[in-house]
């Protein structure tokens, strides 16, 4: 079989899981403090809003992957912990991945606003 044919899968083949992730333009070294103030205040932190929606069902998995100097790659899954609960609780699952991302996108457009406008790394005083 040459590389350009395709090739066939087995009937009930099972493809390998994605994991979703985002680049950031965080450094490698506070990755982990940038994530940590993102979460800061969700109901992914909470553990009363974790139990009314059963989310203590998922172990939450974040992975932080260097990409250079001033970017990382941050991956993140929630596992079921119950057998099932990943096919049984599927929306709840996607909900839970999408608001951490959003929970991201929200801390990094809060850091752009408090930005100096002359690109300066200090935040701009909010009292002036």
């Amino acid at each position: 079989m040459s590389e350009l044919e395709p090739r066939k899968r087995r009937k009930k083949a099972v493809v390998p899981r994605r994991i979703p992730s985002e680049v950031v333009p965080v450094p490698p070294a506070q990755a982990r403090d940038f994530v940590r103030d993102a979460l800061k205040g969700t109901s992914l932190r909470d553990p009363f809003a974790q139990l009314l929606s059963f989310e203590l069902v998922f172990e939450q998995r974040v992975r932080y992957v260097p990409v250079d100097e001033t970017h990382t790659r941050i991956e993140f899954d929630a596992v079921g912990q119950l057998p099932g609960a990943d096919v049984l609780m599927y929306t709840r699952r996607l909900g839970e991945i999408d608001r951490f991302f959003v929970a991201l996108h929200d801390e990094l457009d809060r850091r752009a606003r408090h930005r100096r406008p002359d690109g300066g790394d200090r935040a701009i005083d909010e009292g002036r």
